[in-house]
């Protein structure tokens, strides 16, 4: 039996239905039982309950092989930090009670730094919490860039490419897809040993102009530019979404630690590079939608 939390999102979603593919026993934990209706008839069994619920995380993970987890995003949250940090104490409790072996964990580019890197601080401080568990535990932390998908919400939010990146600096993006697959085909493998971390870079790497020239293409409109917000902007652009000021003050320090130079250090090479291109994600899913 794998376990995975976070089974209604994309990327649990995604390694679920790979691993029902291949015939695996798969349990999906999640809060709302109707956005895990499809894969609950493709066969996997549901636990619907709190991460931050001890109790309900023990008996979920009870007699698994192996576990994927996530730190869910909550934008409501008075206390983001506070709230990865419970449910990331939870997990690992519920590791050492049940004795599972076998860790993959979505973390982040940035989780190196739990000093400077906003969201991924959360992250980088549970892949410490997952890294002092017993000898016997193997754990393997994934580390991706930031997602394609991502683009879905800047121009849902802002009509372009928009944040408070300078247009110049590099980043890698990764399609959820990949993320995916790769955690799907750990997860059947279980060849991770220790505790190690693998980076998940993109394709390549791209400017933030680029980008925009990319994304503009394919969905009809060359003339699409990017915009730099202040930080201060793109704060208050987040508020008037409904988020609550504590998530918004860690995305956009996120973006501060890029631009500051904290944020990658990895390193380009065979493993860390995935196969899909921003060129192919914009024309098979953003020209879709927006096109």
């Amino acid at each position: 039996m794998i376990v995975i939390t976070g089974g209604s999102g994309k990327i649990g979603s995604r390694v679920a239905a790979d691993l029902l593919a291949k015939h695996v026993k798969v349990k999906l934990i999640g809060r709302n039982a109707e956005t895990l209706v499809s894969l609950q008839k493709a066969g996997a069994e549901i636990a619907l309950g709190q991460m931050t619920d001890m109790p309900f995380l023990r008996g979920a993970f009870a007699g698994a092989k192996a576990v994927l987890l996530m730190l869910p995003p909550d934008k409501n949250t008075l206390d983001f930090g506070a709230l990865q940090d419970e449910i990331g104490e939870a997990q690992v409790q519920a590791i050492l009670h049940t004795g599972v072996k076998n860790v993959v964990f979505i973390s982040s580019q940035g989780a190196h730094d739990i000093e400077h890197t906003g969201t991924v601080k959360g992250l980088g401080r549970q892949e410490i919490r997952l890294n002092r568990l017993p000898a016997d535990v193997h754990v393997l932390s994934l580390r991706p860039e930031a997602f394609m998908e991502n683009c879905i919400e800047s121009l849902k939010l802002f009509n372009t490419i928009a944040n408070p990146l300078r247009p110049a600096i590099r980043t890698g993006l990764i399609a959820t897809n990949d993320i995916a697959q790769l955690a799907a085909s750990q997860l059947v493998s279980l060849a991770f040993r220790g505790k190690t971390h693998q980076d998940l870079l993109g394709n390549r790497d791209y400017t933030q102009t680029e980008i925009a020239g990319i994304v503009g293409k394919a969905i009809g409109n060359p003339a699409l530019q990017y915009v730099q917000y202040s930080y201060e902007a793109y704060k208050n652009t987040l508020l008037k979404t409904g988020m609550s000021e504590s998530r918004a003050d860690m995305i956009t320090e996120r973006y501060r630690a890029i631009n500051d130079g904290y944020f990658n250090n990895a390193v380009r090479d065979q493993l860390s590079t995935t196969p899909t291109t921003l060129e192919y994600f914009a024309e098979t899913v953003l020209r879709p939608m927006f096109g």
